[in-house]
């Protein structure tokens, strides 16, 4: 089945609020929650820590619900539907704050945040496993989902470039009230997310066509967690596929930390350095879609990591103040920035195949629930991991930092996710589901009648 292109468009567009209000959760919570709000580093760490708890319960559960929905009632639209307002509210909770909050506020209002994001999120790559049985043109699918999400990063990290150049062409009142606060623009933020959703999520839904299913999941969700367990080549995925974000999450918790205090970038320098990194990333993901189409996805993925360890091992021979330098790293790991974005969402639908003939049943969104849950884990470690750590050796972003503070700051930024990058690279090489396999999967599952187009 190949997607036609308006249904395409309809469906990775979502991606882009969804994009525009994540990235400020994994880059700006920390600098502006610490740096000008006043929450510690190892409290915010924490915080994020403990909001993933309620995903181990939540993400299940709103996967299994979803599985279980009537098709009259759209069985992944619904729960689309309810996750809209909750994340766009949250979203402006969290980045348009009130001048004074506490630990409890950033808690409850991140934990919302999340669980909004997973309304949407969980049902979402569910409904894009189930929209085409191919094996090379869920790539295609996942790929066009990662570029409406590469140009919801580019839009968020254009705006310091465009408010300092409204600033200083006769827009004052667009000035911080003080010098380098991220408010402004994280306000900006959450109200263009919010109105995103308003306009991208009933475009989905009206376009883009849900799949009916001859058999319903009519087992408990202890029982389907079993079956997951038992599921090797998703456990193996799983894992591979956290320790990849794991990685990327590293990186991303502590770019502006290195950026502007080991590099000495200014706020327009690094975020010019993002927006080459973004845009390499969307040049990227249609040069992935098309390797994937002619290798094994998994050798792709396991290839490309290894290549980024490579490239962002040259980090390490940085000197302080060389921010110019860090262009070439932008680039060069820019056009493989998504490949865990493209290819394990990817695989996760041939995995979810073998779940669907051993099963009988369709459980897509519990799949993917999991694997959602496994990702905002991964995020939670990376800052629950490297934020304690990096204090603990001494650095401290709201002071200027010795010689040793900012070399445990470099050492920090890129021995951890390269670890985690290495590890992603070797459990990924030997999964068992080729492109031989899963159409055997496809044949067969066709022959019993699992699945009716509709």
């Amino acid at each position: 089945m190949h997607l036609k292109a308006r249904e395409l468009v309809a469906f990775a567009l979502i991606s882009v609020p969804l994009a525009m209000g994540g990235l400020p959760l994994a880059i700006y919570l920390v600098p502006y929650y610490s740096g000008e709000l006043g929450i510690s580093l190892a409290a915010i760490g924490v915080i994020v820590l403990l909001t993933r708890i309620t995903d181990v319960v939540t993400d299940p559960m709103i996967g299994t619900l979803s599985d279980a929905t009537p098709d009259r009632f759209g069985r992944r639209g619904l729960w689309i539907m309810l996750g809209l307002p909750v994340m766009g509210l949250a979203t402006i909770a969290v980045f348009n704050p009130p001048d004074q909050v506490g630990h409890l506020y950033l808690f409850v209002s991140v934990a919302l945040l999340y669980l909004g994001w997973t309304l949407i999120s969980i049902p979402l790559s569910a409904w894009a496993a189930e929209l085409s049985p191919d094996y090379h043109e869920r790539s295609r699918i996942t790929g066009a989902r990662s570029f409406a999400a590469s140009t919801g990063l580019l839009i968020v990290m254009s705006l310091p470039l465009i408010l300092a150049y409204l600033v200083s062409n006769g827009y004052p009142s667009l000035a911080p009230e003080k010098p380098g606060s991220l408010q402004p623009m994280l306000k900006i933020v959450a109200w263009s997310t919010l109105g995103c959703l308003c306009v991208f999520g009933p475009l989905l839904l009206i376009v883009v066509p849900q799949a009916r299913f001859t058999q319903k999941s009519s087992i408990s969700l202890k029982q389907a967690l079993l079956l997951v367990w038992g599921n090797k080549p998703f456990m193996r995925l799983l894992a591979a596929g956290v320790t990849n974000h794991v990685g990327w999450y590293c990186i991303s918790t502590l770019y502006i930390f290195f950026l502007s205090h080991y590099l000495k970038a200014s706020t327009q320098q690094w975020s010019a350095l993002l927006i080459v990194y973004f845009v390499c990333g969307m040049i990227g993901t249609p040069l992935i879609v098309r390797l994937a189409a002619r290798v094994n996805k998994h050798k792709l993925m396991s290839a490309l990591s290894v290549y980024m360890v490579l490239v962002f091992s040259t980090v390490l021979l940085m000197e302080p103040g060389q921010w110019r330098y860090y262009l070439f790293i932008q680039v060069f790991c820019g056009l493989v920035a998504n490949i865990g974005n493209v290819l394990v969402p990817s695989m996760a639908a041939d995995v979810i195949d073998q779940d669907t003939l051993e099963s009988g049943q369709q459980r897509g969104a519990l799949f993917m629930a999991l694997w959602g849950t496994a990702d905002k884990i991964a995020l939670a470690v990376a800052a629950g991991l490297t934020l304690p750590f990096l204090q603990f050796l001494g650095f401290n972003p709201a002071i200027e930092n010795s010689t040793q503070g900012l070399k445990a700051l470099q050492y920090t930024y890129t021995l951890v996710p390269i670890f985690f990058l290495s590890l992603s690279a070797w459990l990924i090489w030997s999964f068992p589901i080729t492109k031989t396999y899963q159409e055997e999967l496809r044949n067969r599952i066709s022959s019993e009648q699992l699945r009716v187009e509709g």
